[in-house]
């Protein structure tokens, strides 16, 4: 009978160890208040060409007469709706950002890789933004056949051929996904027929991963949406500002730490780098933006990294949320 006591009471202690275990884990690796000397704050954008951000690679440019937007990734699910739902936009949330952003500018939607949290809301966005061409790999591309989108709105990236949409240039450079885990083991696995939502989180498969080169008169940017670069690809480009993924970095090797800063902060040299793809996703966007459970990721070393790299250059690191719109304003480097 004691033995038996002794086991249960073993079992029982072992459960609450392992419900504060997953507790602990669940948690934001930490608070993005540590970072607050470099948020920007500033409410007024006083530029022609402005960014907003609304977490992970969702980036909307506006010159003022055209807009690009990067991905378009809104309706944000949570983690318990990703495990055990299919996935949907929300038309109501995308409206009310439709008409709060003027998104019926956008003239193009450019798509880093095909995951879910890139590509939910392609195809609502799509349909509902008429006058936008979408640009992407051919698994991009059959997310928004789905939606009946005419295939003279949809292009494949092509690298050897830059697109001009109003004063944007823009180049699509073929890119690395960060690292596979156990979840994201489907790098260079494609969508092979148009997916219709609602959809399992698994079956957006990714496809090919590309960065965006955008050339402007005010600016030169470049966004990498994921921690994983190919070796001297980046070399010739001129940049003033970077939007660089971090998801996952502190979970890498540090030669690989290393080698990704290496390959783009120290390649680039830009005047300004600002982080993307380090927040909690599976939050809304009404909510401010937190770094991701310990179990995912360590966002904090990540940005750190970040942080003392680009300082050792004289970079300045710009954190932003996704209330502020960011002027980019200067331009270091002449257009080609």
């Amino acid at each position: 009978m004691k033995i038996m006591k002794g086991l249960l009471w073993a079992a029982l202690t072992l459960s609450i160890c392992a419900g504060f275990a997953l507790l602990y884990l669940l948690q934001p690796a930490g608070k993005l208040e540590q970072f607050s000397a470099w948020q920007y704050s500033t409410k007024t954008a006083n530029a022609n060409l402005k960014v907003h951000y609304f977490g992970v690679s969702t980036l909307l440019f506006d010159d003022g007469e055209n807009q690009i937007l990067i991905d378009g990734f809104f309706s944000r699910p949570s983690l318990a709706q990703v495990m055990w739902n299919k996935l949907d936009s929300q038309p109501a949330l995308l409206h009310k950002l439709i008409q709060q952003h003027q998104l019926q500018r956008t003239r193009a939607i450019l798509i880093t890789h095909s995951h879910y949290d890139h590509t939910l809301d392609l195809p609502f966005l799509a349909q509902q933004l008429q006058h936008s061409q979408i640009i992407g790999s051919n698994s991009s591309l059959n997310i928004a056949r789905a939606a009946k989108i005419a295939e003279t709105r949809l292009s494949h990236v092509n690298p050897a051929q830059p697109l001009q949409i109003g004063k944007f240039k823009i180049t699509a450079i073929p890119s690395q996904h960060t690292p596979a885990t156990a979840i994201n083991n489907d790098l260079g696995e494609q969508i092979t027929h148009p997916l219709h939502l609602p959809a399992r989180f698994y079956e957006f498969k990714e496809g090919g991963s590309f960065d965006y080169y955008i050339q402007h008169p005010e600016q030169n940017i470049l966004v990498k949406a994921s921690t994983g670069a190919i070796p001297k690809q980046l070399q010739h480009l001129q940049v003033d500002t970077l939007f660089l993924g971090i998801a996952q970095l502190s979970k890498q090797s540090t030669s690989f730490q290393q080698q990704y800063l290496d390959e783009t902060l120290g390649t680039l040299r830009p005047s300004v780098v600002i982080p993307i793809h380090w927040d909690n996703f599976f939050l809304p966007l009404s909510q401010t933006l937190q770094f991701l459970p310990r179990i995912a990721d360590h966002g904090p070393r990540s940005m750190q990294s970040l942080i003392e790299y680009a300082e050792s250059q004289n970079t300045q690191v710009i954190l932003l949320d996704t209330t502020t719109p960011y002027p980019l304003r200067q331009k270091l480097h002449p257009a080609s």
